[in-house]
């Protein structure tokens, strides 16, 4: 999983060059979403994928000042969004054509109820630990717009011998 605040310098000093349509898109909503909240409520970072460099994709990071509030995240591909909501991960393909959770929402519509959904808190996510303690997958549940949307990543434990060791995360607001 992650690595903690570390992992901020990873981020490339280049700028992105996304794609026009989409890619360019999201970064702009993304910046937008961000930009109507109270000053030092949150940082938005935007950058290229963290080690690679290379890639001309981009990837945004916002970070709560809440350490108790979870983060967002994503990578815009061609159509695609990559989107990291605390340490779970989903990959939403095509949506930017319509791979969105709720039938014909625009992809505008849910990038913001996922974003309120995180602004609000309140989610909770399931940490699975190996036998040193080092998270080796991840669940969490959001309700967005009335609907439930599962996050996951990572394998769901390891339990050779003994109980399974699970730790739950709340989330807070970030205001």
């Amino acid at each position: 999983m992650r690595e903690g605040p570390n992992r901020l310098e990873a981020l490339s000093d280049i700028p992105p060059r996304p794609n026009p349509g989409f890619e360019a898109d999201l970064v702009h909503e993304v910046e937008g979403l961000v930009g109507a909240m109270p000053a030092g409520v949150a940082r938005l970072r935007i950058g290229r994928v963290p080690g690679h460099p290379e890639w001309p994709e981009p990837y945004f990071e916002v970070l709560p000042t809440n350490a108790k509030a979870a983060r967002f995240e994503g990578i815009a591909v061609a159509t695609d969004l990559y989107l990291i909501i605390g340490e779970a991960e989903r990959e939403f393909c095509g949506f930017a054509r319509g791979g969105t959770i709720i039938r014909g929402a625009t992809w505008q519509q849910e990038l913001r109820w996922l974003w309120q959904t995180v602004l609000a808190g309140g989610f909770t996510e399931r940490l699975y630990l190996d036998s040193r303690g080092k998270v080796v997958g991840c669940v969490a549940r959001f309700v967005v717009n009335g609907k439930e949307v599962l996050f996951r990543n990572g394998r769901r434990a390891e339990r050779l011998f003994g109980r399974e060791r699970v730790t739950t995360v709340t989330y807070e607001p970030y205001i």
